[in-house]
């Protein structure tokens, strides 16, 4: 994709300082959010999320390092084999079913990216239902066409708010499944001197294990089946109510799976085992190593791609003999350009490279975060940015906007605001 260059060519508004937007409060400096974070129990997990959303996504990567061993390569032949792209299979096959349901690492923004690719040309096949993990209940999303901060934690991470607004921008009915628990726990019952615990619910009944080690790291967690099952309901419950309908269902990691517990395993199941099409982009990422056997080389490709078998025609499946989803597909790999990661390139709505002016950037470490003039001025804190980057005097990394008009919201190091406005072209 071809992408526009200019310079931020702006004029900055006067205003008092009580008339500045702070904007959403999800984007912040790392070593803020990570502070934040680590007073709470679950430091790694939220640092790993919340260091996503606001535009770390390497320092990201770090936290993943540190919660899994980093999985072994895989060592595949390519002989005899062919590459598809992944876009184009998974939009010949979504023609013989009425329901896709699709996987996202709830870190890695490429997968939003990659499914956002997908609606166009599923929204003319019919499908026109769109239902997403990351949208909590009681939201106003069948009244407007963008999401808010309450509407759901992921959703604050700027590419998942424009797979919402693309969603809605296309004529899909955009829904929410998710079922929540009534935070009410019994956490009395310690399984071990490390603190791991055994927790148990009692609106409605149901309860998790959680085992941590000796340094008190959490290094299994497991729950029941509840939460799968009543999502599997709610999802039901749209289809029922859309009976000419094909829905595209944007999920995270193995609840998409059609074996076990798990929601897609119980949608099936209230579906009188109806064939749905399960597409896992997680165990592929970018950063599994696959290597060719006949050659020992890395496998890599610019775009997410299948495995095809000449011979039996079949697609190569992570998982083995052993099929939990329909297909595993490899992500494409990537890297940055200009400071960005090179996933954001990949929109399939053009972005234009936006440089600060040095004049913008003389106090900086900063975070810019640029925002729908529209929404900011509606929603205040509770907008979501379109894009959020974070500048030095030794790392000038420019925007990445859409066509149109936008708020940009500064903050300095001294926790100062200030704002913008400008029109890109």
């Amino acid at each position: 994709m071809k992408f526009a260059i200019i310079p931020l060519l702006c004029l900055i508004i006067s205003l008092s300082a009580d008339q500045h937007e702070s904007g959403n409060s999800s984007y912040d400096f790392a070593d803020s959010i990570i502070a934040r974070n680590n007073r709470a129990p679950y430091a790694t997990e939220m640092n790993l999320t919340t260091l996503s959303v606001a535009g770390y996504y390497h320092e990201s990567m770090v936290y993943e390092d540190s919660i899994g061993t980093p999985k072994a390569p895989i060592r595949i032949t390519l002989y005899n084999k062919h590459v598809l792209d992944a876009r184009e299979f998974i939009l010949r096959e979504a023609a013989k079913h009425r329901i896709i349901l699709i996987n996202e690492a709830h870190y890695r923004p490429q997968h939003r990216l990659f499914t956002k690719s997908l609606l166009s040309a599923l929204y003319q096949q019919g499908y026109n239902v769109f239902l997403a993990e990351g949208i909590q209940p009681n939201n106003q999303l069948d009244k407007r066409t963008y999401p808010v901060k309450g509407e759901g934690v992921f959703l604050n991470e700027p590419t998942y708010a424009s797979l919402i607004r693309y969603a809605a921008k296309k004529g899909y009915k955009v829904r929410a499944y998710e079922y929540l628990a009534r935070a009410t726990w019994d956490d009395s019952v310690l399984l071990d001197k490390n603190g791991s615990m055994k927790y148990i619910s009692y609106q409605p009944r149901d309860s998790a294990s959680i085992i941590k080690n000796e340094k008190g790291e959490v290094i299994q967690s497991v729950f029941t089946s509840l939460r799968e099952e009543q999502q599997a309901k709610n999802i039901l419950a749209i289809i029922r109510a859309n009976p000419k309908s094909r829905f595209i269902i944007h999920a995270g990691y193995a609840h998409i799976n059609e074996s076990g517990p798990m929601m897609g395993s119980q949608l099936r199941k209230l579906l009188n085992y109806e064939d749905v099409l399960t597409i896992d982009q997680t165990e592929l990422n970018e950063k599994q190593i696959v290597i060719d056997t006949l050659t020992n080389d890395t496998i890599r490709r610019a775009e997410a791609f299948v495995l095809v078998d000449n011979a039996t025609k079949k697609i190569w499946n992570y998982y083995g003999n052993h099929y939990p989803v329909d297909y595993t597909i490899f992500n494409a790999s990537f890297k940055d350009s200009l400071g960005r990661p090179g996933f954001l390139f990949k929109d399939v709505e053009k972005r234009v490279v936006t440089w600060f002016k040095p004049a913008l950037v003389k106090d900086c470490g900063c975070v810019f975060s640029a925002y729908n003039p529209g929404e900011l001025k509606k929603e205040h804190q509770n907008a979501i940015a379109t894009d959020v980057v974070y500048v030095d005097n030794a790392h000038v990394r420019p925007l990445l906007l859409y066509k149109g008009k936008h708020t940009i919201v500064k903050k300095n190091a001294r926790g100062e605001y200030t704002q913008f406005s400008l029109e890109v072209k």
